[in-house]
């Protein structure tokens, strides 16, 4: 019974990994039972005011209002064992000195063998860690804990993705979660003259809830009961001479659970950045925790989360490399988000502490605010 029930999951799950709202996709639009597609839109809204970055006036706050993400997205079937995603993306529009133009974002067709062995093709989130392949609707924070990922992108502003095949599967009864990919990776002829391929994986041990479907979920919002923990590599051939090689390692943790009627969450994450392929150039090591609870009862009819986070950035490299060489920040985010109808239509409200260091290197505050539309 229980493997039957795991396969029922395992067989929907992809339907379900951008929201708990059914309503969050249009109605399917089906040729027959095997050949459909439903459609969906994400729009993340966005306020933000940094200290001490005020263009001339440096010594000011200055302000922002763009639009984080604007997605449009498709997920479909065209046989009873082969699945597709895609999404654009139109990222941080009208923010200050940022492209407006449309791209493609995901896109992929995921062939469902079994569900001990699914392969993927096309541009996926490179499987690394638990976070950077939730889904973006879903997070705990008003974003991911972007100073912990270093992930290379090598596809323009299709970020942490890449071009390969990535193989998957659910192993005892959801006691194991593997996935492994060969992906392009580094594009350059000069610094990869013989094209060696990018090798990313990673495994979840699930000591409750698996989560099978192609994007993780960090904050079901009381749908999943979680206990999981992990490991990662990102390993970046650059094969020319006086190219190094890169590799990054993962550890991480992720927990959802009821308590005294609302729900805890908490995520932790440690990772080595070896090599000069990460974003920034960034060599060192990057730690982090999020903790969110969601209250029980009703606000306005909706519910209240606050979200406290800290991240910490070690880079190791010599100070005389110069950048951010050589220096250590430490972030506490403070947050509360407010959730009208889920992940549908929900608010955020982040206030950063250090966000980043000023052109004088001392620690700068930011303060944002985000709506969240998702149908």
């Amino acid at each position: 019974m229980k493997t039957r029930l795991l396969t029922a999951v395992i067989c929907i799950a992809p339907l379900l990994f951008a929201s708990q709202a059914a309503e969050a996709w249009s109605p399917k639009i089906s040729v027959d039972d095997d050949t459909w597609i439903q459609l969906g839109f994400l729009g993340q809204f966005r306020f933000e005011t940094g200290q001490n970055k005020a263009g001339v006036n440096e010594d000011h706050w200055n302000y922002e209002f763009y639009t984080r993400r604007a997605r449009i997205m498709g997920l479909g079937s065209v046989h009873e064992n082969v699945r597709f995603f895609f999404s654009t993306d139109v990222p941080n529009t009208g923010g200050e000195n940022v492209a407006n133009s449309m791209v493609w974002n995901d896109g992929f067709v995921d062939f469902q063998i079994m569900p001990e062995l699914k392969i993927a093709f096309g541009r996926i989130l490179v499987p690394f860690s638990v976070e950077n392949q939730a889904s973006a609707a879903a997070l705990l924070g008003i974003d991911y804990n972007l100073g912990l990922l270093k992930t290379p992108t090598f596809v323009d502003r299709a970020f942490w993705r890449d071009d390969g095949f990535e193989v998957r599967g659910i192993l005892f009864e959801g006691l194991i979660d593997y996935r492994l990919g060969v992906f392009r990776g580094v594009r350059d002829f000069e610094q990869n003259p013989r094209f060696e391929p990018r090798t990313t994986g990673m495994v979840l041990v699930n000591l409750q809830d698996a989560q099978p479907g192609w994007f993780y979920n960090p904050n079901s919002l009381g749908s999943l009961d979680v206990i999981s923990f992990g490991a990662g590599f990102d390993r970046v051939p650059r094969s020319g001479r006086n190219f190094d090689d890169s590799l990054a390692l993962s550890a991480f943790a992720l927990i959802e659970q009821g308590i005294a009627g609302g729900r805890l969450n908490a995520l932790i994450g440690y990772y080595n950045w070896d090599g000069p392929a990460w974003g920034g150039g960034f060599e060192g090591h990057t730690l982090g925790a999020q903790l969110g609870f969601l209250i029980p009862g009703e606000v306005l009819t909706g519910r209240l989360q606050p979200v406290v986070r800290f991240q910490r950035q070690d880079d190791t490299r010599d100070p005389e490399d110069g950048g951010g060489a050589g220096l250590t920040l430490n972030t506490v985010n403070l947050g509360l988000n407010y959730y009208l109808k889920g992940q549908a239509v929900n608010f955020k409200v982040d206030y950063a502490l250090n966000d980043r260091l000023d052109a004088d290197g001392l620690g700068a505050d930011t303060l944002r605010l985000q709506a969240q539309l998702l149908f």
